[in-house]
């Protein structure tokens, strides 16, 4: 059977399929989320009822179909990801996907490929991706999925029809967050930004890593805290999680501004020097993890002193 999917995002499917049973549903798809919560199940339940042998509104779970789907043997079914320790989707990974959607459907008429997390393409696997966007095969579906698709090329992202996930009601967020047994704090229980970024850290199993890092960026921010303990906080995790934290903590600090005095412009400049570096990570660059941890760490101080030109010159230590 297909994931859970949040009642919000039924709509999307349902449209979809409804695209789908007039002929009219196009060869690429971008799917994006703010929050990047309920891409993956939401994904999975619309192409598991793609390749449902029932032609029905929803997957029937019982046709040999949707048994294949369900333990990833399905020949004409393709999930595309980053690979285990890899920051980004290579080039290789695409040129194999786009060799599948080349070939002839061997169970049906219907090809699925799906590239989840579709901005972690390196510029060379997106650059191998044009031209299947371009020239899709058959009756095909390249299915994208991004919870920030302004990293996609704009070439990429011309050549899909976007759709957009709505985001949680408060009460769907608490529901998944009591069944996981994550405690949410009482100043947070109405704002639903706030409760869906806690289903997506949950669901990701980075809870922890999420709220020590954010810590330390905001007692960074809002107090004269030493570099090298900052640091020493960042080299807990990997590199590429503990860069991509930084990014979400900065992205929700840039959001409530509540007990940080830094100015708007320096953290937005914060902000992009860090995405900047995760986004050249992406591509395939190995920073030294001391060094580059060392060197966030005394970018965040020179925020806290209002040091634009201190993150400027940063920028080049970063190869940002």
């Amino acid at each position: 059977m297909s994931a859970d999917v949040f009642p919000e995002h039924r709509k999307i499917i349902s449209e979809l399929l409804a695209l789908h049973s007039r002929g009219q549903l196009p060869h690429a798809v971008l799917i994006n989320s703010v929050s990047g919560v309920g891409l993956v199940s939401a994904a999975a339940r619309l192409c598991a009822t793609l390749l449902c042998e029932q032609g029905h509104d929803e997957a029937c779970g019982d046709c040999s179909s949707c048994h294949r789907v369900a333990a990833a043997t399905h020949g004409d079914y393709r999930w595309v990801r980053t690979s285990e320790g890899k920051a980004s989707i290579g080039v290789d990974q695409i040129r194999e996907a786009s060799d599948f959607i080349a070939k002839t459907a061997g169970y049906g008429s219907q090809k699925v490929l799906v590239i989840s997390e579709a901005e972690k393409m390196t510029t060379g696997a997106a650059n191998a991706l044009l031209k299947t966007l371009e020239e899709p095969q058959g009756n095909s579906l390249i299915l994208l999925l991004s919870q920030k698709s302004w990293l996609l090329p704009a070439t990429i992202r011309s050549r899909c029809q976007m759709w957009r996930l709505a985001c949680l009601e408060p009460t769907t967020s608490m529901a998944f967050l009591n069944n996981a047994g994550v405690a949410v704090p009482s100043d947070i229980a109405e704002n639903p930004r706030a409760l869906e970024r806690l289903v997506l850290l949950s669901s990701e199993g980075k809870m922890e890593s999420y709220s020590v890092v954010t810590r330390m960026v905001e007692t960074m921010l809002s107090t004269d805290a030493a570099v090298p303990e900052a640091a020493a906080v960042l080299q807990r995790f990997d590199l590429s999680d503990s860069v991509e934290l930084v990014v979400r903590a900065l992205e929700e600090r840039l959001i409530d501004r509540q007990g940080i005095n830094t100015p708007q412009l320096t953290l937005l400049q914060l902000h992009r020097v860090v995405a900047s570096l995760l986004q050249r990570m992406r591509n395939g660059a190995v920073p030294a993890k001391e060094s580059t941890c060392y060197e966030i760490a005394s970018l965040i101080s020179k925020a806290r002193q209002n040091d634009v030109a201190g993150i400027d010159d940063s920028r080049w230590v970063l190869g940002a």
